[in-house]
């Protein structure tokens, strides 16, 4: 596909960060969050019914706009043989695009690579060099990894065409599992609003950025209990939340799935992805 000549060239950023309770992110100090939902929209997203609310689930259907029930990751350890059935959107979108450039890197090994029920995006990508689930403070070390992932994407953004790209951050999941919710989590949840901001950075920072037109989405994939821990169907854990800014998205959007993300990205550059179970933004 080629784009008119003189319109802004689109791109795409999604931003996934693992297992933030949508009522402490309301509570938390992002910025960043903050200044997308004032550009565009941050609302609640409910897990849908035929996803459980792990993360391996509704990542694959973050990629493939499709739910469980026909991606067939329903846990965080078997790879099914049907998502192979399904390319992720970045996938699809360099299938469409002439000599598109994408992006995957994340901090949970599963999203990009041969690791339990990956990969979730057919894409693969970057993963640093040390799994931080192998290591006796996990928390502290998806947080070093985090910063790794942003490291790396921030290096990227800057110095390549990346026309569409998915970056991972799994601290905030990893501390809710090891030590709750209270303040530290909350502290986790603002780290990563800061690694947001850096990407956001970034992308202002490229030379071409007067002539590109962005779309940023920022999603989670499920909440946690009070103590730790998710995959039951408690109001905590079944609210996610998606955060997103660019051409046609405001507050006329009421209503948003996870597995709109995919389709959305098609839309983004003029693509139609049928056959999924999502909608473009404002569809529903």
């Amino acid at each position: 596909m080629t784009m008119r000549a003189g319109a802004p060239a689109p791109h795409l950023l999604v931003v996934g960060i693992d297992g933030v309770r949508y009522d402490t992110l309301l509570a938390a100090q992002t910025p960043h969050l903050d200044l997308l939902a004032a550009d565009g929209v941050l609302l609640p997203v409910e897990v849908h019914a035929r996803n459980s609310t792990m993360s391996g689930p509704v990542w694959a259907t973050v990629a493939t706009g499709v739910y469980s029930d026909r991606h067939g990751v329903l846990g965080n350890d078997v790879h099914p043989a049907e998502l192979r059935e399904y390319p992720d959107f970045l996938e699809r979108l360099r299938a469409e695009l002439d000599d598109a450039t994408t992006m995957v890197a994340a901090s949970w090994f599963p999203i990009a690579g041969d690791h339990h029920c990956g990969p979730l995006f057919s894409s693969r990508g970057w993963l640093p060099d040390v799994d931080p689930e192998t290591q006796p403070d996990v928390a502290a070390a998806s947080d070093a990894a985090d910063d790794d992932v942003a490291a790396y994407a921030c290096a990227r953004l800057g110095q390549e065409d990346v026309v569409a790209s998915f970056v991972y951050f799994g601290e905030p999941d990893e501390f809710a599992h090891h030590k709750g919710t209270g303040a530290g989590y909350t502290a986790s949840i603002e780290r990563c609003d800061a690694r947001v901001g850096r990407l956001l950075e970034a992308i202002s920072a490229r030379a071409n950025s007067g002539g590109e037109a962005w779309t940023v989405v920022v999603v989670t994939d499920h909440g946690h209990v009070d103590n730790g821990g998710h995959g039951g169907d408690s109001t905590h854990e079944r609210t996610a939340w998606m955060a997103a800014a660019g051409p046609g998205i405001g507050p006329h959007i009421g209503r948003l799935c996870h597995a709109d993300i995919a389709v959305q990205a098609g839309k983004v550059f003029g693509l139609d992805f049928e056959g999924l179970d999502g909608v473009p933004f404002g569809h529903r």
